[in-house]
């Protein structure tokens, strides 16, 4: 007995040739995954966009022979979004925000921000 599956991207009718075939080709199932990551990425952007930036803002600022001890305002004025991080590291005993590999350490001192790049997190 051929059992019919109905294709999540198109709708079609269609009879698998496996038991695990869910689409009714795979351009079908290359569409319906690309489509759903493009979805995510949507829902996503509006936080991916600012870490992006703060990423590249960090990139350029951080000198690996200096303290890389900044204003916050100047940061701010660098278009740096001190809200828009990815993960929290523990440094130093303290939990830390960070942006990819960079910590971003608030010392306590005049709005000082430190950053750190951290080896392997």
């Amino acid at each position: 007995m051929l059992i019919k599956r109905i294709d999540p991207l198109t709708g079609e009718e269609f009879i698998p040739k496996k038991i695990s075939q869910k689409f009714a080709s795979p351009s079908n199932r290359i569409m319906f995954n690309n489509q759903k990551a493009n979805k995510l990425r949507q829902e996503r952007s509006f936080i991916d966009k600012l870490v992006h930036k703060n990423h590249r803002i960090l990139r350029e600022i951080y000198n690996p022979e200096q303290d890389n001890i900044f204003n916050s305002h100047w940061l701010r004025g660098k278009g740096y979004e001190l809200k828009a991080y990815n993960h929290i590291e523990k440094y130093k005993g303290q939990f830390t925000i960070a942006v990819y590999e960079f910590l971003v350490i608030d010392t306590g001192i005049d709005d000082k921000i430190k950053i750190v790049k951290h080896g392997r997190l």
